[in-house]
This record gives C-alpha cells, structure tokens and sequence, in this order.
C-alpha cells in the first residue's frame, strides 16, 4: 500500500520496541526502508532479537536500555541515537509497565507515580528531547501511543496516564510546528499473545468491525503518519479498534 523506500535512510527510535506490540511496529518500520533504533527495559535478548529482524530489511539498527521513569537519562538516548544511525527522524513512544486500574479510592501514591511518570511524564520529557533535536535538524514526526483506556473513565490511573498523553500531544504539537509534527495513536485492544485469546475473540466479535488491532497495523499508522499524505496533519489522533470506542464510550 506504500513504496517500499517510503522511509528509505529516515531514523526512527521506538521506545519499548523490544516487547508486546514494539518488535512489529520495528520490523514494519524498517519493511519500509527506515533505520530503526528501539529501547528495553530488562529483556535485552529480545531487543537484540527485533534488531536482528529489523537488519532483514537491509538498514540499521542500534539497542539502547532505558527507564521510562528515569527522565535524566533521556538527552543521552536522543544523542546517542542520533549518533549511531546519523540522525533522528521519528520518535515513537511506545513503552511502559502494565496498566494499573485500581479503584481511585484506594489507589496508592505509588500506582499514582508509576503510572504517571511513566506513560505521561516519561513521555512528555522523551518528547521533549526529539522535538528539540528535531527542530535544530530539519524536523521530524512524533508518535505517541495513547490507549483508548483515556476515554473510559473506569480505567482508572493508567487510563488518566493515556488521556495526559493525547492533551500533550496537542501541546506539542503548538509548541514546536512547523518543523515537528507530533501526533496520538490510540488503539484498542492489540491482537497479542500477551492477551487472553478469548477476550480477543470476544473484543472482536463486539466491535463494529468484528476486529481488534494488530501490532503490524499500529506500525502501518505510523509510517502513513510519515508519509506525505499527513504532511498538513499535526496535533491529531487516529483512533485504531474496530469501532470499538463507538459502542462502549
């Protein structure tokens, strides 16, 4: 559905590319042409493995560990990338621990800040450093990875982490156009093994579409988001779950 040179020698770092739905939103990248960086925090067989698939494609790849919680190491990350791979062209900001949605009245501080500073704040600061690189290098496309938890109020901390998401993206994107555009992916449920077969199946067979997204899709959007056709296109989001949302808002 694209030239498969679309992203050809572009850069791309995908934080959380070593787990979950992060190796295909890599591999897709770099189907396309890109040279892709992705970061770990733990499992660094698994990074090195996506790496390894992503070199399939002819391009380049660099491994990074990281701390979504740790902000201080993140103006090193950037660099660091930017150095291996010759530049810095799309941030994706994929990461982060598993989803906490303990009731508001007994949610503790420590959920509260896991949460937060992780899916909101350690990406706002990720951001942050791209856009600011970016903007001295010829510009360049952020992606944050939102979760359709930010429109159901149920979901407690981790859904208020998600909607912080989509607010900053449109912050961001303000603050640094024209030379960087900044968008929100929100998708539903994402077809992996990581999730209950079942409720997959059940997920699917309720939405409009009678689908859930996959990871492949997730990096389809993010290279359509690269692609001329959003040049004029910043401060958006793209909602991915088979209508899902639709019917349970």
């Amino acid at each position: 559905m694209f030239d498969k040179e679309l992203l050809k020698e572009k850069v791309a770092l995908v934080v959380g590319g070593s787990s979950e739905s992060g190796p295909a939103v890599c591999s897709t990248l770099a189907s396309f042409g890109a040279h892709v960086a992705l970061t770990y925090k733990s499992n660094r067989k698994g990074a090195d493995n996506v790496a390894d698939r992503c070199r399939t494609f002819g391009g380049k790849t660099a491994v990074f560990p990281l701390n979504l919680s740790e902000t201080e190491s993140f103006a090193d990350l950037i660099m660091k990338t930017a150095e291996n791979l010759r530049g810095l062209d799309i941030l994706v900001n994929l990461g982060g621990p598993p989803p906490i949605f303990s009731d508001f009245r007994a949610l503790s501080n420590a959920e509260f800040d896991l949460m937060m500073n992780t899916h909101f704040k350690g990406y706002f600061f990720l951001a942050r450093e791209a856009a600011n690189w970016m903007e001295k290098n010829g510009g360049g496309l952020i992606v944050n990875i939102s979760a359709t938890s930010s429109m159901k109020y149920s979901h407690s901390v981790y859904g208020l982490a998600k909607a912080c998401i989509i607010e900053m993206t449109r912050f961001l994107a303000y603050a640094y156009a024209p030379k960087v555009r900044v968008l929100s992916i929100i998708p539903g449920m994402i077809d992996i093994k990581e999730v209950d077969a079942e409720l997959r199946k059940t997920r699917a067979e309720n939405s409009p579409l009678q689908r859930i997204v996959t990871p492949e899709e997730i990096g389809l959007l993010v290279v359509a988001a690269a692609s001329p056709a959003f040049q004029s296109v910043t401060g958006e989001d793209l909602i991915s779950d088979g209508g899902f949302w639709l019917l349970h808002r």
